[in-house]
């Protein structure tokens, strides 16, 4: 029993000694470097560039802790460069941020961000800057058949009358206008006339051309919107009967034998 109870109690003391070592080790300047080196490696291997710059800004903070307490003073200059590199991170981190989520985002903005899929929430704000939001108050022409368009559009109501030859129909929201002309370069197809009260958004075609020119993302997206726009209007197209004449071939008689 008394071997017993000194293992007991010797297994304690170990655990004891152990739990001081570790809270010893935590407490100092090594652990900081220690800490701060593998921020530094976590983030060199990921390619979330998110993920990145977090480790970046920690391992940053804990060197500045190792800065501040390993020597008998605080090292001030290596202190200021490491918040430098630190305080680098903080804007990145924030605009990776705003460009994935949809946080600040008006309700109207919530709602038009579902016609456009395929775009992040940055891709999506900085489209956006460039368009102009118009409520109809007189009836208005937006598309011309056989002119140029110099606006891209989007519905965002019912009240929209197209017009192609002699046929008339009728759009709602969220209908691209002009993005035939706009990836293809040549003049509208049909006309458009927007009726009193309805909405629409509308990009001038040289701003969003210049956005996309900056922006190779935002190219991508854009060109795969406007061609998932097309084939879904197509798809609900349905070809016309041919009014050709069918045609008609005179084959030669075979010739009579002779008897």
């Amino acid at each position: 029993m008394r071997f017993a109870a000194a293992n007991v109690g010797s297994g304690q003391i170990l655990r004891l000694v152990f739990a001081l070592d570790i809270f010893a080790y935590l407490a100092s300047p090594a652990s900081f470097v220690h800490l701060a080196t593998l921020c530094y490696v976590l983030g060199l291997l990921t390619r979330n560039e998110l993920i990145l710059r977090t480790f970046l800004l920690s391992g940053s903070l804990l060197y500045i802790l190792y800065y501040y307490n390993v020597g008998d003073r605080p090292l001030w200059e290596a202190i200021v460069a490491s918040g430098l590199i630190a305080l680098s991170n903080v804007p990145v981190i924030f605009r990776i941020f705003k460009e994935r989520s949809t946080l600040g985002m008006s309700e109207e903005m919530l709602t038009l961000y579902r016609s456009f899929p395929n775009f992040n929430p940055g891709q999506f704000r900085k489209l956006m800057r460039k368009a102009q939001f118009v409520a109809v108050e007189q009836s208005t022409t937006l598309l011309q058949q056989g002119e140029q368009p110099t606006h891209l559009y989007l519905t965002t109501s019912y009240g929209f009358g197209l017009i192609r030859d002699d046929r008339k129909t009728e759009l709602g929201p969220d209908n691209l206008l002009g993005e035939i002309s706009f990836l293809l370069g040549g003049p509208a197809t049909a006309t458009v006339i927007a009726e009193p009260g309805c909405s629409y958004v509308a990009w001038e075609v040289s701003d969003l051309r210049d956005l996309m020119q900056k922006f190779q993302t935002i190219e991508n997206a854009v060109t795969v919107l406007l061609s998932q726009d097309i084939a879904r209007k197509l798809a609900v197209s349905f070809p016309q009967k041919s009014a050709r004449p069918p045609l008609i071939v005179d084959l030669p008689r075979a010739a009579t034998p002779p008897l």
